[in-house]
């Protein structure tokens, strides 16, 4: 075994103090930049978590907003169907008018047909009726002269046929009845003075035979029957 000389020993404790001394002195460094590094990863850290805060708080605003559209969408698609179902009912309704009006108008322009028959048939009565007043104003004067008869026009193209001679002790004595033509154009008789209980079968006769002359001889017989029955 070789023998370690003093001098040898010296150097390598010099050696062994100087690695002691870098050692220490490396891990100082070491150690110092750990300590950096931690500072700087945690100040980065916080960064991202303060970054990735803000997105989440940005997200959460986000859904926010998306629930807030959401809903204004549910009640404009509300609206729009309420509108859409108004507008349905009102064309609706506006079918339904239009139905009506070409009824009514169907229901008026067969009115207005009607009321042109009416009319026309009313117009051709009333020139019917006018053209037998003609003729009995015509054969007015030989009643009067033959039969004491007197032929007067009252209002609304009514005739009074005034009856004379019938009563010998007053021969001027009036026997009298109302004859007139209704909207039908047929023979009407009132207002007999005095009353004769034959008047409606007499209406009904010369409204089936259209035999005035006999009317007027009927009237006329009636008037004396009841003048000679009062005696």
């Amino acid at each position: 075994m070789s023998t370690i000389r003093l001098g040898d020993e010296q150097c390598l404790c010099a050696c062994m103090q100087d690695f002691r001394t870098r050692f220490i002195s490396q891990g100082s460094e070491e150690t110092s930049s750990l300590e950096d590094f931690k500072a700087l990863y945690k100040a980065s850290l916080k960064d991202r978590l303060d970054a990735w805060e803000r997105k989440y708080k940005d997200g959460e605003l986000m859904m926010e907003r998306v629930g807030d559209f959401n809903n204004e969408i549910k009640v404009l698609n509300k609206c729009i169907e309420e509108k859409k179902e108004h507008v349905l009912n009102e064309m609706t309704k506006i079918k339904e008018n239009e139905k009506l009006s070409a009824e009514l108008s169907e229901n008026i322009q067969t009115l207005r047909d009607k009321l042109n028959q009416k009319m026309e048939l009313a117009l051709a009565n009333k020139k019917a009726n006018k053209d037998k007043l003609k003729e009995l104003h015509k054969s007015s004067v030989l009643f009067k002269e033959r039969l004491g008869l007197e032929i007067r026009k009252l209002a609304g193209d009514r005739l009074q046929f005034v009856f004379r001679c019938i009563n010998p002790k007053d021969m001027d004595e009036p026997y009298s009845c109302i004859i007139y033509f209704n909207e039908e154009g047929e023979y009407q008789l009132t207002g007999c003075d005095p009353p004769l209980e034959c008047i409606d079968e007499y209406e009904r006769k010369v409204r089936e035979t259209k035999n005035f002359s006999a009317l007027l001889a009927n009237l006329r017989k009636s008037f004396v029957a009841l003048c000679n029955k009062v005696k």
